[in-house]
């Protein structure tokens, strides 16, 4: 079985170390992502309202303050996340932050995930397209024709 899928894989090396390297993008990504706005991932959501930038909210009978630096006035309801351990430290939603975080994590993965199977998928394709040549093996397309 490891020899099958060896031969799928033989010749893709660039494909593997590129994939590789998005994989590694990707990781920083979320990694980043989690120090930077970690509370948006892993944090407790709660529904606050926003009066003139600055948003209230209740957790566990305590009432809560953080400031909106993008506030437009007034809201209803405002997404925060906060940490039990730390309520007052909370982070309010930002669906450009996660539409950034999701483009930073997601791209690569997405792209990494298209060049194995390019990769895994390159002798099969060289064959086929030999075949339709009429030539056998690969090599006999490095050969100049007789004239």
């Amino acid at each position: 079985m490891l020899g099958r899928i060896r031969g799928w894989f033989d010749g893709a090396g660039w494909y593997l170390a590129i994939a590789g390297a998005l994989l590694v993008v990707a990781l920083i990504g979320v990694f980043g992502s989690l120090q930077v706005d970690g509370l948006m991932w892993t944090g407790q959501q709660v529904t606050g309202t926003e009066r003139n930038g600055i948003v209230y909210y209740t957790w566990q009978g305590q009432s809560y303050t953080v400031d909106d630096p993008h506030s437009t006035g007034s809201a209803a309801k405002v997404s925060v996340y906060l940490s039990p351990a730390n309520p007052a430290g909370a982070i309010l939603d930002n669906p450009t932050d996660r539409l950034i975080t999701e483009i930073m994590v997601i791209g690569p993965v997405a792209i990494a995930t298209a060049l194995v199977v390019l990769g895994g998928t390159r002798n099969y394709r060289w064959a086929r397209r030999n075949r339709k040549r009429g030539t056998a093996d690969w090599w006999m397309t490095r050969i100049p024709p007789e004239r």
